[in-house]
């Protein structure tokens, strides 16, 4: 019998008796005997038994025939693309460059001396209506609308939030803002008539006091934890859904049970309007790891260390800032359609429009101010760029060669379109460490894995 292996295997020997497999084109994932696997690799498939071996073609490691996995490969495609019409379009409104900290590791350090650096209310009237004319063009419906920044959330911009609040409601729309949420209990007045129509404040905290100080200050030097912790214990003693995102790299990881024991002290934790998640600072600028950034897999295991000392912490933040595990895990809890990624995120479907205070439209947060790849100009008038669109829409995991042989790349999408625009024109691939992260991940969970599905 002759059988040829999908290119989009991946495995783990996890010790003598299982090793772990994903398809990531297929979504399979499976525990097999390590000694049956080792047969399939060795090609001696007249030694596995007919069972494993008809699994193993059912559910994509194995084809029968050279050319079947490229003709499900292309069907999944066009189904992606037939999704892709019916995903929703969210919009984002940046009513100012300016912002009031000068965070350590900002990406945005450069916009707040842009000369246009404000909206006033005639632009803010022009950006909503380019976001009804943009839906208008094509055929969408306005899914959500964000608020970002610089920072959205400062005294001066209350009237234009407002406005952008009263727009999303009115065109059915739930909003998100992302802000640093220092001055965001002065805004309850206008949040609270929102109510429910606000789906969280994203708001970062990284770390106790003394560290969340040193990296979040304003331009004085002056630290921001206390007034963003006052921000928050007003957001939750009113209901608004609040998101607290802690920022970790290789100089605050080590505190992130300090943070969780204060925000639990604090009562947030058990808050029915409150969530925290850990993420890590990334620098899409480059493709080096400059400290305090350093590679994800170095990360994850300074993670499961903290987590193997604070089992509280693992139940409570898990591993979902890493992508390859947040696919897994994601199988494993029985997530329905979990389908390839042919492309990389929102931006590359363009399915994101976000408005600056320069006139522009951009698609990608990391882009905003850097005219060159904007996709179009919504002030005074209405342009879209096709060009610049279609550098964006043509990046992924067909078009690029190295991505057509890389067993990753139905998880990765080509990697960050950002990175690759800003690196090699956007033509190349911007790979991550996914096999080293998977890697790691499973060398020291997998045993929870074996536990949990082979009853061990």
């Amino acid at each position: 019998m002759k059988l040829w292996p999908s290119k989009y295997n991946y495995y783990y020997r996890l010790d003598s008796n299982y090793t772990f497999l994903n398809n990531f084109l297929t979504g399979a994932v499976d525990l097999i005997e390590s000694s049956i696997w080792d047969l399939m690799l060795g090609k001696e498939f007249n030694k596995v038994d007919l069972g494993p071996l008809s699994n193993l073609t059912e559910r994509g490691y194995y084809y029968k025939g050279s050319g079947e996995e490229e003709k499900l490969f292309q069907k999944l495609y066009k189904n992606f693309l037939k999704k892709a019409i019916e995903r929703p379009i969210k919009y984002v409104i940046c009513p100012t460059y300016s912002c009031n900290l000068r965070c350590t590791y900002c990406f945005e350090k450069d916009l707040p001396g842009n000369p246009n650096k404000d909206m006033d209310m005639d632009m803010l009237d022009g950006a909503l209506n380019g976001i009804k004319e943009v839906s208008k063009k094509i055929s969408k419906k306005i899914g959500a609308v964000e608020l970002f920044g610089g920072e959205p959330i400062l005294p001066k911009n209350k009237d234009k939030v407002k406005a952008i609040l009263d727009f999303a409601a009115a065109n059915g729309a739930n909003t998100t803002i992302v802000t640093n949420g220092v001055f965001a209990g002065d805004f309850i007045d206008i949040f609270k008539p929102a109510g429910d129509n606000i789906e969280m404040l994203q708001i970062t905290l990284d770390g106790p006091k003394k560290i969340h100080d040193s990296r979040r200050k304003t331009p004085s030097g002056k630290g921001s934890f206390s007034e963003i912790c006052r921000s928050i214990d007003r957001l939750l003693e009113n209901n608004i859904n609040t998101n607290a995102r802690i920022n970790i790299d290789n100089d605050n990881i080590e505190y992130l049970p300090e943070i969780y024991d204060f925000m639990k002290d604090k009562g947030w934790m058990e808050h029915s309007s409150f969530k925290s998640k850990p993420s890590l600072v990334t620098d899409h600028s480059t493709l080096e790891y400059i400290e305090p950034i350093i590679p994800e897999d170095m990360m994850l295991e300074k993670l499961i260390s903290i987590y193997d000392r604070y089992p509280e912490l693992e139940k409570a933040f898990g591993f979902y800032s890493f992508k390859p595990i947040r696919h897994i895990i994601d199988i494993l809890n029985g997530a329905p359609n979990v389908s390839p990624r042919y492309f990389n995120c929102e931006s590359n479907l363009l399915e994101l429009y976000i408005f600056c205070p320069d006139g522009y439209i951009y698609t990608c947060p990391e882009s905003i101010g850097n005219k060159d790849i904007a996709i179009g100009k919504f002030y005074p008038k209405l342009e879209l760029y096709e060009d610049r669109m279609s550098l964006w829409r043509s990046r992924d995991i067909i078009s690029m060669e190295k991505c057509r042989e890389c067993c990753f790349a139905p998880i990765c999408g080509g990697g960050c379109p950002f990175a690759s625009i800003a690196t090699s024109g956007g033509k190349e691939p911007v790979c991550e460490r996914f096999q080293e992260v998977l890697d790691t991940f499973l060398k020291h969970r997998g045993n929870k894995i074996v536990e949990r599905f082979a009853g061990n």
